[in-house]
C-alpha cells in the first residue's frame, strides 16, 4: 500500500515537472537584450533563447522565372525580425524555470485582459 502512494506522489511530481508555462514580457534593452516579464521579473540574454521570428536570419531559396527554361537561380533574403524596445512578447518558460523561448510577438489586437487572464470573454 505504501509503495503504491509513493509511486502515485512521484507520477504526480514528474507530470508537474514537464508542464510549461506561457508569460508575456515587453522588451526593456536590444543591446544587451532584456525582457520584463509582466511577473515584474527582468530576464537577460543569458536567459532567452529567440526563435526564428524574433532575430535577423537569412533564407537560401532558389527559383526560375515562368517564362525561362534557364537554371534555377540561387536567391537569399536577408529577414529582419530582430526585438525593439517596447515591443510585447510571448515566451514559454522551459522545464525547471532557468531558461525562456521567445516565441514570437503579440499580436497587436490582443487586449490587456487577454494577456493577464488568457481569456477573451470578459464574463469569465
Amino acid at each position: 500500500m505504501m509503495l503504491e502512494a509513493v509511486k502515485l506522489l512521484a507520477y504526480d511530481v514528474l507530470q508537474q515537472e514537464n508542464l510549461t508555462d506561457i508569460c508575456y514580457g515587453t522588451v526593456t534593452e536590444t543591446e544587451p537584450l532584456k525582457i520584463v516579464l509582466e511577473q515584474k521579473l527582468e530576464l537577460t540574454e543569458s536567459f532567452l533563447v529567440l526563435s526564428q521570428n524574433v532575430i535577423k536570419h537569412t533564407i537560401n531559396y532558389s527559383m526560375r522565372r515562368k517564362d525561362s527554361d534557364e537554371n534555377w537561380v540561387q536567391y537569399e533574403m536577408i529577414v529582419e525580425k530582430q526585438l525593439k524596445k517596447g515591443e510585447r512578447v510571448i515566451l514559454i518558460k522551459m522545464t525547471g524555470g532557468q531558461r525562456y523561448v521567445v516565441i514570437d510577438r503579440v499580436g497587436e489586437e490582443m487586449t490587456e485582459n487577454e494577456t493577464d487572464t488568457g481569456n477573451t470573454n470578459d464574463n469569465e
